[in-house]
């Protein structure tokens, strides 16, 4: 066994993360939990023995960093990090199996609260496929909605409900003095563009 929980599964998920002062905030607050849970637990690869992260995963320590996750409306990252542990440690009954559970009941109470498909897991893979595409020079998550602008000036917002989602898309496009012919010309070709869209 040569891959850390902490070191290179945690760490590299929470640093990815920390996009903004908010979500930073919160994620420096969950990587002390996940230290001062290493100390007790001792699952460390170094130090410790790794069969160790499955009391870990069963105990309050855990069940208090899912749940400052979850209020931050970041539940996917907690899938994340258990779905890279599960990859690394599958050669150890009891952590798999721990880390299974640990998935499963995240699902159910994924399912419980948005429906059997996630809003949190749609948002993801939103936030996925735009991240994929390059064409966007910022992409947030918020609780329950993603928002994403490009380098030419559109911002998508895509946001969750009870009854479902919704999209917004906005256009931003400066124009001084006497540019106002390519202003309409511009107007023109957006508003051709949107009606051939037939949504």
């Amino acid at each position: 066994m040569n891959v850390d929980f902490i070191r290179h599964i945690v760490n590299p998920v929470l640093n990815k993360y920390m996009v903004n002062q908010e979500k930073t905030r919160v994620l420096i607050e969950v990587k002390k939990l996940f230290q001062q849970s290493e100390e007790v637990y001792r699952f460390s690869i170094y130090n410790g023995d790794p069969r160790n992260l499955a009391a870990f995963l069963k105990s309050d320590n855990f069940t208090r960093i899912v749940n400052i996750l979850k209020s931050a409306g970041m539940t996917y990252l907690i899938t994340e990090i258990l779905s890279e542990a599960l990859a690394s440690y599958s050669g150890i009954k009891e952590v798999e199996e721990a880390l299974n559970q640990a998935l499963d009941s995240l699902k159910r109470e994924t399912r419980v609260e948005t429906g059997e498909r996630g809003k949190e897991d749609v948002i993801s893979m939103l936030e996925s496929m735009l991240k994929n595409t390059n064409l966007f020079k910022r992409i947030e998550r918020g609780r329950n909605s993603l928002t994403a602008e490009t380098y030419n000036g559109w911002l998508l917002r895509v946001s969750s409900s009870k009854k479902g989602y919704k999209l917004k898309i906005n256009y931003t496009k400066n124009y001084h003095g006497s540019k106002t012919s390519k202003l309409m010309e511009e107007v023109v070709g957006i508003a051709e563009w949107i009606n051939s869209l037939r949504l």
